[in-house]
């Protein structure tokens, strides 16, 4: 009996040892894999479990909860003057100490940047950094010229996760001058100090993260995590049906009885941090792209009919550009975006646009439920004279060369400025491409934005960001659809979910955020 029982536990012991592996298959992969130059939807999913920021954040609550992350601490000395204490002990996944030299290259090389990829980035996180120095072996001082209220999101976000220093800068041309190269070399073969390193990335097809023996906190739950592009949702969903894969992302609403009417399978979901919106590419420098154009295509656009045919009611349609992760700054009193059809048709008889024709682009398949909303509303469009053509495809025209198109607003860090502003605001990426050119000129739209931005006070800065959004609604360079209800699907017995703390699409497969009883796992 003992000889038998000693047995079953070795097959059993053997059992959950080969099963510590999960098998993810992903609409989209990355290209590159450099949080520094990253921005897109695709590139979030994969961050969390590699690398690390100074400052970490709870994700599992809307609350903004910071915690210890590659600094054990910090004190916030003045408005204008950060310092924080390095973690000692660390290494990065090519067995390197992680020092404050390394912080001192990621951070200095984001505020003056030799990669392309940096320049924007730069500009909006770096912007009004004065100084980062070292006052010993392991604490940094960030000084800044201005007073910044948002000192600790920025240290929290994933384009200032921490390189490491020796090794990038060996991987191309000479290994004492930081080139170029090197960040596109470093893309390929990307190094961090989070709990999974990555094993192997074949761009567009293939990531696979294995665990960091050396990781310096609590340990990866899996030996193996193989991330696969699956660009096909039927694709996806027979995989985990069939047991191929553990998760699947982009579920559209039309199957998610498919796999919660399966046995050992369901879906997760949430509305995810993220706004799908309807912007103008070519702004004014299109004859044809005027403010009662833009203005009448949004008044047009039944939002919540959207919501229930594309996803059963389950999304949410905002009023303005909003989310509640915003906290004390969240203001869903604003109205921005409405529906009103009758105004709509007048505004296109009183401005002769009758008979316009557009085009409207969108990628078949990035944004889940994309193309069924671009046909619905060019039905509604119709309906008030506005004749637009669907561009469905892979490669389309730039941005700033789209007349119409769909588009993803998300939420990069829990402050309006990481919201709206992070596409909107004077530098932000719509009108540093010229999207849109602010009918009150830059320099006021600049003058306006600064109270956003800068101020301190929680009235004075909701305020500030009402009369932003004034322009807004005057201007109409775009308008939000809705803030999607994006699902998951999942093996029945995974203790796993998107959570509503992360950037939109964080899939985190660190321990204590993803549990499989069935392999010992717990959360």
């Amino acid at each position: 009996m003992k000889t038998l029982l000693a047995t079953t536990a070795l097959v059993l012991a053997a059992a959950t040892a080969q099963a510590q592996e999960l098998n993810v298959a992903v609409a989209t992969l990355s290209s590159a894999l450099d949080p520094g130059g990253a921005g897109s939807n695709v590139n979030a999913q994969f961050w969390i479990n590699s690398f690390e920021a100074l400052i970490d954040k709870d994700p599992t609550t809307t609350d903004v909860v910071f915690q210890p992350g590659l600094a054990t601490s910090w004190d916030i000395v003045s408005p204008t003057e950060i310092v924080l204490k390095i973690r000692k002990g660390v290494k990065f996944h090519n067995g390197d100490d992680m020092t404050i030299e390394d912080v001192l290259f990621t951070f200095e090389n984001m505020k003056d940047p030799v990669f392309g990829k940096y320049v924007a980035k730069s500009k909006y996180y770096w912007g009004n950094v004065d100084t980062i120095e070292a006052l010993d072996d392991t604490t940094l001082r960030i000084t800044y010229k201005r007073p910044e209220p948002l000192m600790e999101m920025f240290l929290n976000r994933f384009n200032n996760m921490i390189l490491p220093k020796k090794y990038l800068m060996g991987l191309s041309g000479d290994p004492q001058a930081l080139e170029e190269s090197d960040y596109i070399a470093f893309g390929q073969a990307p190094v961090g100090t989070g709990p999974y390193k990555i094993a192997e990335f074949t761009p567009q097809q293939t990531l696979v993260y294995e665990r960091f023996d050396e990781y310096w906190g609590e340990k990866a739950p899996y030996e193996k995590v193989t991330v696969r592009l699956v660009p096909e949702t039927n694709a996806r969903v027979t995989g985990l049906v069939n047991g191929e894969y553990d998760v699947i992302t982009n579920i559209a609403p039309d199957q998610l009885s498919v796999i919660d009417d399966n046995p050992g399978t369901r879906t997760v979901g949430l509305q995810t941090p993220i706004f799908h919106v309807v912007f103008f590419g070519t702004g004014e420098r299109n004859p044809k792209i005027t403010a009662p154009l833009r203005k009448a295509m949004m008044l047009a656009v039944d939002r919540d009919l959207l919501n229930e045919a594309l996803w059963q009611g389950k999304a949410n349609v905002p009023s303005t550009h909003t989310f509640v992760q915003q906290g004390q700054y969240y203001t869903p009193d604003l109205v921005t975006f409405r529906y009103d059809l009758e105004e709509a048709k007048r505004l296109v008889a009183e401005n002769h646009l009758e008979g316009t024709e557009l085009t409207f682009h969108t990628h078949p398949v990035y944004y889940t439920n994309g193309v069924l909303a671009a046909q619905a509303m060019q039905e509604m469009w119709r309906e008030i004279g506005i004749n637009v053509n669907l561009n469905v495809a892979v490669e389309r025209p730039k941005g700033n060369e789209r007349e119409v198109s769909n588009w993803s607003n998300p939420l990069y860090f829990a402050d309006p400025h990481g919201g709206f502003g992070h596409m909107w605001a004077p530098d932000g990426h719509a009108p540093a491409n010229g999207f849109w050119e602010p009918s009150i000129g830059m320099d006021a739209y600049r003058t306006l934005y600064d109270g956003v931005r800068y101020e301190v006070d929680v009235d004075k800065r909701n305020a500030a960001f009402a009369r932003v959004m004034e322009e807004i609604e005057r201007d109409a360079p775009y308008f939000v659809l809705y803030q999607p209800y994006e699902s998951w699907g999942i093996r029945e017995d995974l203790d796993w979910e998107p959570y509503p703390g992360h950037r939109a699409y964080v899939l985190d497969f660190r321990a204590g955020y993803i549990g499989d009883p069935a392999n010992g796992i717990t959360k």
